[in-house]
């Protein structure tokens, strides 16, 4: 399974969940001695990640940084693209930091803790036991007098926020999936030298150009409900492969 479909697993609650290696649901009995240490390289967990998930509503934000791509055609999710062909995170730099002049998936900020669906349609909170931030003992409890304490509380209520969002970007998928507006889609790279062009990746987008074939109601109501205003944003973050391979021209200069 590719980088971009185990990512794109994720958003449909997928039991494997991206990036998760060792989801529990959490529990006082089972992690009441728990608590978090602050990592200082709170993102080495995603330095070889090349795609992260996102929501619909993150497309505005998103696009600025990332190329927002499809998973796929059949049942399509939401990822930004945070690098190129070689395996590397362009957005982590050595010391293990997010580039913060960027945009943070939300997915990543939720990190370690998740929020899963269950199957009487409630959620249950769910942490990576494998997080090297969580052990016995830690610097911030998970539980003080018996309920979560409050940092942690906090932290959950921001996955919940996120959890939210996950109808509405199913939604907006499947919108563009059933329209016929999605299709495969390579990014090239031209050297500089004049040398002959080489993709550096497959990806699935939106055809802009079948717009055209949408009646008048259907694009009236495409705009109303703001599916047409995250396809545009979608179409304008395709100008970020560039930028990637500057971002992954200039590491390997500074490498």
């Amino acid at each position: 399974m590719t980088d971009q479909q185990n990512a794109g697993s994720a958003v449909d609650g997928d039991r494997r969940m991206f990036l998760y290696e060792q989801p529990e649901p959490l529990t006082k009995e089972e992690h009441g001695r728990l608590g978090i240490t602050p990592s200082q390289r709170p993102f080495e967990f995603v330095k070889n990640v090349t795609a992260v998930p996102i929501a619909a509503v993150e497309i505005a934000a998103a696009q600025k940084y990332y190329p927002v791509v499809f998973s796929d055609l059949e049942k399509p999710t939401l990822l930004a693209i945070v690098g190129v062909m070689d395996g590397v995170n362009l957005f982590v730099d050595d010391e293990g930091h997010w580039d913060r002049t960027t945009y943070l998936p939300g997915y990543l900020r939720c990190y370690p803790f998740a929020l899963a669906p269950r199957a009487d349609d409630q959620f249950a909170v769910v942490i990576d036991r494998a997080a090297s931030t969580i052990g016995e003992n830690g610097e911030q409890p998970l539980f003080e007098n018996g309920e979560l304490a409050k940092p942690i509380k906090d932290h959950v209520d921001y996955c919940a926020r996120f959890s939210s969002y996950r109808q509405a970007t199913s939604e907006f998928c499947d919108r563009v999936a059933e329209l016929g507006l999605l299709s495969g889609q390579q990014a090239n790279f031209t050297p500089e030298d004049g040398g002959e062009a080489e993709s550096i990746g497959s990806y699935v987008a939106v055809d802009l150009t079948r717009l055209k074939d949408l009646d008048a109601d259907t694009l009236k109501d495409m705009h109303l409900d703001g599916t047409l205003s995250g396809i545009y944003a979608h179409g304008f973050s395709m100008d970020n492969w560039s930028h990637l391979l500057d971002r992954r021209k200039w590491r390997q200069a500074d490498g």
